[in-house]
């Protein structure tokens, strides 16, 4: 009887273990078979071949692009090892993957680079562009009858929303993946040009409150026409904030966090250093160009004695240390103390004056340091400033100076104030054109994960666009992608041709002569040379 229940048993132990080695295997055939559904391919650029295939009648699709500089910039992406960062991206929150996460991501990169605004323009804007979905690996199936059979005819190749929803489900630990790993390739391939680094920050506003968004006051202004004078008031904002540190020369994004609109920027100065250092490696930042919203003694102080780093930042009007440096305007240069310097160059006078060892700033310091402040006998640390007395032809009335503390020596004053000018590089080369060319402010999707996201992204793409520009050898490291986009999207008359692995941009007076239908008149290419690159005999 012992040993019948002892088979029984065993019996049962084995079915169970056939059982789940039978749902293991089924689940290993189930995600295998996702991948497959999942899994896209590169087409390579090959004009050549694309052409015998097209003459040989063994093209799979053709279609007219107006995009001819995204294929420079696909093919950069992809030698650069773009790709392989998307495709690590495994996103939670999905219970089945019947589309690539990384395809998700390259289509909302693509919409991003095209300046499309609004998910519900990607349709009739993206979705149409047939070429441009295979290049990205969109099968011919998939744009003809969707990825999905639920939205068979309907959604093709898939809905504008899953976009968004994509963007939703994105972790925070996945976009700054995304966002670290670009930055260690852009880095290793020594895309970074200077040692000088900038630090700001950038509000994000929205039309209403949402949940995880802050809120700030701020102050604007209206013209009374009755009253014939500006009045000021004050508005609630909702938003938030993108902090980031970008290097001066290259305009790369090498750190960012997002942020809500209340938080102060000190909070996060240390954070984006850390990951910037890591990123570029150590010892690569020596001068750090800081905005006044980042003021924090204690963090300066660290910035100095801990991180090695220099810095430059400018001074509140209420602090101490810009009334003490006030208090010296006329005193005499005597070369060890005080420092003047001045400019007349192209017809701009400037006048600024350095002032060695000011230690009116009890806020500079470490933990201990500042917590001693209002001990007998307290004597703040040393630290230089340089105050402007005229810029740019402007005389600056005595309290009115501005003034910058920096732990730089300013016996040359004039170097102090021409470095920090770099400063309005991320104003005006960076931020303006985040908002402006790169539609950060436009939101597609009003979550925080959603916003989040895309913003972090934005600046992805910000920065492998100024990277691009340069592997092309081209002298527009500040151009701007609108500039660059409508410089291509005039070339209305190139035709995308695929075929098998290849694709090839033509022009549709090449498409004549490969089809032996050449015009009798030529205005844009000359017929032999376009045979000879072609590879074309007759």
């Amino acid at each position: 009887m012992k040993n019948r229940l002892k088979t029984i048993k065993n019996n049962r132990k084995r079915k169970s273990y056939c059982k789940q080695r039978n749902i293991a295997r089924y689940a290993r055939r189930r995600n295998t078979n996702n991948r497959e559904k999942a899994r896209w391919k590169f087409y390579s650029r090959n004009e050549r071949k694309v052409a015998q295939a097209l003459r040989e009648g063994r093209a799979t699709c053709g279609a007219g692009t107006g995009w001819g500089f995204f294929d420079k910039f696909y093919i950069f992406l992809w030698n650069l090892g773009f790709f392989s960062i998307a495709e690590k991206i495994k996103g939670k929150g999905y219970e089945r993957v019947l589309i690539s996460l990384a395809k998700l991501l390259l289509t909302y990169s693509i919409k991003i680079l095209l300046g499309i605004s609004s998910l519900n323009k990607v349709p009739y804007l993206l979705f149409r562009e047939i070429a441009l979905l295979q290049l990205i690996g969109f099968t011919a199936l998939e744009i003809k009858e969707g990825v999905c059979k639920r939205g068979k005819g309907k959604s093709q190749p898939i809905h504008k929303d899953t976009v968004g929803d994509f963007l939703a489900r994105l972790t925070e630990k996945e976009v700054e993946y995304v966002l670290n790993a670009t930055v260690k390739l852009l880095s290793k391939k020594r895309f970074l040009k200077s040692s000088t680094f900038i630090l700001d920050s950038t509000d994000l506003f929205l039309s209403r409150q949402i949940e995880g968004a802050g809120c700030k006051k701020y102050k604007e202004y209206k013209y009374d026409r009755k009253e014939k004078k500006l009045i000021e008031f004050d508005v609630i904002r909702y938003g938030f904030k993108l902090i980031v540190l970008l290097e001066s020369k290259s305009m790369i994004i090498v750190a960012a966090k997002f942020a809500r609109i209340n938080e102060h920027e000190s909070k996060y100065t240390l954070q984006l250093l850390d990951q910037g250092m890591k990123n570029i490696g150590n010892h690569k930042i020596e001068l750090l160009l800081i905005d006044n919203a980042f003021m924090d003694g204690k963090t300066l102080w660290k910035i100095k004695k801990h991180y090695k780093i220099n810095f430059i930042v400018r001074v509140r009007t209420t602090m101490d240390i810009a009334a003490d440096a006030r208090s010296m305007r006329t005193m005499m240069p005597d070369n060890e103390n005080i420092f003047y310097g001045e400019s007349n160059e192209y017809g701009k006078k400037i006048k600024v004056m350095g002032i060695r060892s000011l230690t009116s700033y009890d806020q500079y310091g470490d933990e201990a340091h500042v917590q001693g402040k209002n001990k007998k006998g307290f004597k703040g640390n040393p630290i230089n400033a340089v105050m402007v007395l005229c810029w740019d032809n402007k005389e600056y009335s005595p309290g009115e100076e501005p003034v910058f503390i920096t732990r730089l020596k300013v016996n040359e004053p004039l170097d102090i104030v021409n470095k920090y000018d770099l400063r309005s590089l991320i104003e005006n080369c960076c931020f303006r054109e985040l908002k402006q060319g790169w539609n950060l402010g436009k939101f597609c999707k009003k979550t925080f994960e959603a916003i989040r996201s895309h913003s972090i992204l934005t600046a992805v793409l910000f920065s492998l666009n100024a990277a691009f520009q340069s592997q092309q050898g081209k002298s527009i490291t500040h151009k701007g992608i609108r500039r660059l986009r409508d410089e291509d999207m005039h070339s209305i008359h190139k035709v995308a041709i695929f075929a098998d692995d290849y694709f090839g941009i033509f022009d549709i007076e090449e498409i004549l002569i490969i089809n032996r239908a050449p015009p009798r008149d030529f205005f844009r290419i000359n017929p032999d040379e376009a045979k000879k690159r072609l590879g074309l005999k007759d």
